[in-house]
């Protein structure tokens, strides 16, 4: 065997821990995860329901913590914006996504403009809870059910309105098949936002909206909106005495929108790890539970692995779906 000279020692020496010293400094930086303060990403404007279930989480996640973790609200483009923003931050565990069923899958199979692929771009931490959404009417709309909105729509083509985020939203897809199932033609006026959308409907500027059941229904108690359906699977008991829109004679108009955080591809398996504890324990937490609840959303509580196949197998059925019944805009 040869030996290396003496000389030679010291050099060997400073490659061997030069080659050590950057994993132990990895592994010593995963264990401290997160000393410093953590950002989590909204696609929407602040008072939308992916702002709402942000900060429930955020503040879920800083009593695990100890640290501060701060809402980014990005909104634009459905949501994309923000995606691709967290899709291209550094994979540190730093950068988080409150992502939905809008950026991650409709948005994913309805449009060509958008620069990230929500399964390979991203880890899947879990998902938080299903937020169910409906349609509302202007008190001063002639219709008292989903179905006398479509007789009306019919009479009067192109004459009704309907809010829109633009396409590849919740919002958007929902009234596309709506508008495809019964047959009309209405429309469409685009927001930047949910919040703004809202105030022009009740308002009576726009007729119809649909959007989340948290926010529309203080209105319709108010009187200013009239609920027609819940575009979930079964009723809702926030708003009880509303049909579902299989009730109301459209079973095809079902969009039952979920959230959930997750993390650019790359970071660092003891990272994730971490943010799945800290996901486990925010989801167990009573305060956020409430909060969630109070709402009218329903918790989701994952288990490992669960929501990247959730997401997998949602973007498949909503990809044939979409080709199944193209519906232009």
């Amino acid at each position: 065997m040869t030996h290396a000279p003496a000389r030679l020692l010291p050099v060997l020496l400073a490659c061997a821990l030069a080659a050590v010293v950057p994993s132990v400094s990895r592994a010593t930086d995963a264990r401290s995860f997160p000393d410093r303060p953590v950002r989590i990403v909204a696609g929407q404007q602040a008072g939308s329901a992916t702002d709402n279930v942000t900060r429930i989480v955020a503040d879920a996640l800083a009593e695990h913590w100890g640290v501060g973790v701060v809402v980014d609200n990005r909104p634009g483009a459905g949501g994309t914006i923000g995606a691709e923003a967290v899709a291209r931050a550094t994979p540190d565990g730093y950068t988080l996504l409150l992502g939905g069923l809008s950026n991650l899958v409709i948005g994913a199979v309805t449009r060509t403009d958008i620069r990230y692929d929500p399964e390979r771009d991203f880890i899947a931490i879990g998902r938080v809870a299903h937020v169910p959404f409906g349609f509302a009417v202007h008190a001063s709309v002639p219709a008292a059910s989903l179905r006398e909105l479509a007789d009306l729509a019919r009479a009067q083509p192109g004459k009704l309105t309907y809010a829109t985020l633009g396409p590849g939203t919740t919002t958007d897809f929902g009234s596309t098949m709506f508008r495809s199932a019964a047959g009309v033609d209405m429309l469409p006026v685009e927001y930047k936002g949910a919040n703004t959308a809202l105030v022009d409907v009740v308002a009576g500027r726009v007729d119809v909206f649909f959007n989340e059941v948290a926010m529309l229904s203080q209105h319709a108690q108010s009187g200013a909106l009239r609920f027609l359906a819940i575009a979930s699977p079964k009723r809702v008991a926030r708003v009880a005495d509303v049909p579902t829109t299989a009730e109301a004679g459209f079973p095809s108009v079902v969009v039952a929108p979920w959230y959930g955080v997750l993390v650019p591809a790359g970071t660092p398996p003891e990272v994730v790890r971490r943010l799945e504890e800290a996901y486990a324990a925010a989801i167990r937490s009573p305060a956020l539970r409430s909060r969630i609840e109070a709402l009218g959303y329903q918790m989701i509580d994952d288990a490992p692995g669960r929501f990247a196949t959730a997401l997998r197998d949602d973007t498949r059925t909503f990809r044939a779906l979409v080709g199944a019944k193209p519906v232009p805009r």
